[in-house]
């Protein structure tokens, strides 16, 4: 091949490549033009052949319903559906603690010896015995106290010799004599009482009483009898138990709630064992450890109920909101990713709504969106209406179907046809039911040759921890129809599910209910 040749060969490749690319944009673009003239319009459900069993959703506004059931009287009573109105409430939350008691730091007091000396007598001798105000508790002997005594009755007596007749200056100096002593012996801590008693006894008294200056319980002993001891030197500690302090550890998420004056309940494990205080003070300082602060919570306690080192528990009544829609919370399922609230449309329906909520109260959700005051909803049976919709795909009814078939009633199919019966028609849980099976064909004539099954099925209530249960049967034909007992494990509304095959094939399936007593 010559080098012209080669030349031609190469030129027609590129031309051929130029012209099928012109071709294939030009195809192109026919293709796309035709397709918006022509306003195909592909199916929703062609995109995804494969049925959905999730329920179905609708959205309006902020309300999205995600199921219907549909339930007459007598189901709604077997399954204890009770519904409440929504309306707008003042919510509370109840914030509960473990808290202890202890003695107030500021009902302490100490007796103590405002003169050396030694103790010749004790008449409280043991901590937890109550002393009174002004009650005797101790005889001190004090050598000081005794000299100062004896001057004082000398200083009396010198001025009584001088009498009224004597000079002034000396009357005036027996006067500053008495007055010295005197004060000497107020000084020390002797009471008006005592020292007119040294003044009027004709001996000299040599043992000083100890008077309590409080009400309280002795907490400390720290003298014995025939002890010496210090001006100064602790005898007893009392502590005041009229009122005690009830001290609670509280987390940082629950602190901003709390403040000064806010009431309190306590309780504890005794016959009639509360009371009620109010919070006195709030540790402005968090424990780094527990991240943990101290609320201090004042108690009256006349009647001792409260000890010192008692363990109790405290609930702190919390306002959440005035006036919000709320809505009970037993009528809340919560899903874990969403909460759902079945509301009575009448006529029996109920629609399930998914909503927000906030924060709990102690009974109550405050409604942010999906439902308004006024509609009513289903406090209790809520969960089994919910459990069954997720089973059967959230848009037929609780039994099987949006129209349940009565127990002796037939489910009408274009191919086949079911008649369902049980004897007796609401057996007792935990009892044997012979249940009767009709299967006809499109033309109604029965089908004997069919293998038929039955089982009682009680659905899943994951929120309750309750799994499935379910109890099967094989059907016999006895030459009329298919026969045959099945055990009804509990009391309640239970699913039947009928299937009929023939060699392998499936004919038909049937759904009913069975309500045991």
């Amino acid at each position: 091949m010559t080098k012209r040749e080669k030349q031609l060969m190469l030129i027609g490749i590129l031309c051929g490549m130029i012209v099928a690319a012109v071709l294939y944009v030009a195809s192109r673009h026919l293709h796309d033009s035709g397709t918006a003239d022509l306003g195909v319009i592909v199916p929703a459900q062609a995109q995804d052949s494969e049925p959905s069993t999730s329920p179905k959703v609708s959205e309006s506004g902020n309300s999205r319903m995600v199921s219907t059931v549909e339930l007459n009287d007598q189901e709604q009573q077997q399954i204890g559906v009770q519904t409440v109105v929504l309306e707008r409430r003042n919510l509370r939350r109840t914030l509960s603690t473990v808290a202890h008691v202890e003695q107030p730091e500021t009902e302490l007091a100490i007796v103590s010896a405002r003169v050396g000396g030694r103790i010749d007598k004790l008449f409280v001798d043991f901590t937890g015995q109550p002393v009174r105000r002004g009650q005797q508790i101790a005889l001190i002997y004090s050598p000081e106290i005794f000299s100062t005594a004896e001057e004082y009755r000398l200083a009396l007596e010198n001025r009584k010799r001088l009498g009224s007749g004597a000079e002034p200056e000396a009357i005036s100096g027996a006067e500053d004599l008495v007055a010295a002593a005197r004060r000497r012996l107020e000084l020390w801590g002797l009471t008006t009482q005592q020292i007119d008693e040294i003044a009027s006894s004709p001996k000299p008294q040599i043992d000083l009483p100890i008077y309590s200056p409080a009400n309280g319980i002795v907490t400390e002993r720290k003298v014995t009898e025939g002890q010496y001891v210090s001006a100064g030197e602790s005898l007893y500690t009392l502590s005041d138990l009229s009122t005690v302090w009830v001290k609670a550890e509280l987390y940082q998420p629950d602190l901003a709630t709390i403040r000064v004056g806010q009431p309190a309940e306590i309780s504890w494990d005794a016959p009639s064992g509360s009371t009620h205080g109010r919070v006195a003070f709030v540790d402005p300082m968090l424990n780094a450890q527990t991240r943990t602060a101290s609320v201090r919570i004042q108690v009256a306690n006349r009647t001792m109920r409260l000890r010192p080192g008692m363990f109790v528990n405290v609930k702190f009544a919390m306002p959440e909101g005035n006036d919000m829609l709320a809505v009970p919370r037993s009528a809340v399922v919560d899903t874990g990713t969403r909460k759902i609230v079945y509301v009575s449309s009448g006529n029996g329906n109920f629609e399930g709504r998914e909503v927000r909520l906030g924060q709990p109260s102690d009974q109550y959700y405050p409604v942010l969106a999906g439902l308004t005051a006024g509609d009513r909803v289903v406090a209790q049976g809520n969960f089994l209406i919910d459990s069954q919709t997720r089973i059967t795909g959230g848009m037929t009814g609780l039994f099987g179907g949006a129209k349940q078939y009565e127990s002796g009633q037939e489910s009408v199919s274009s191919a086949i046809q079911f008649r369902f019966s049980a004897d007796p028609a609401s057996p007792k849980g935990g009892s044997n039911a012979t249940v009767h099976v009709a299967v006809l064909d499109a033309s109604g004539k029965p089908i004997s040759d069919a293998v038929v099954k039955v089982a009682l099925v009680m659905p899943a209530m994951p929120a309750m921890n309750m799994p499935e249960m379910r109890s099967p049967a094989d059907l016999n034909w006895n030459g009329a129809q298919y026969t045959g007992t099945v055990k009804v494990p509990s009391s309640g509304a239970w699913n039947v599910e009928i299937e009929a095959r023939r060699n392998r094939q499936v004919l038909g399936t049937y759904r009913s209910r069975l309500v045991a007593q």
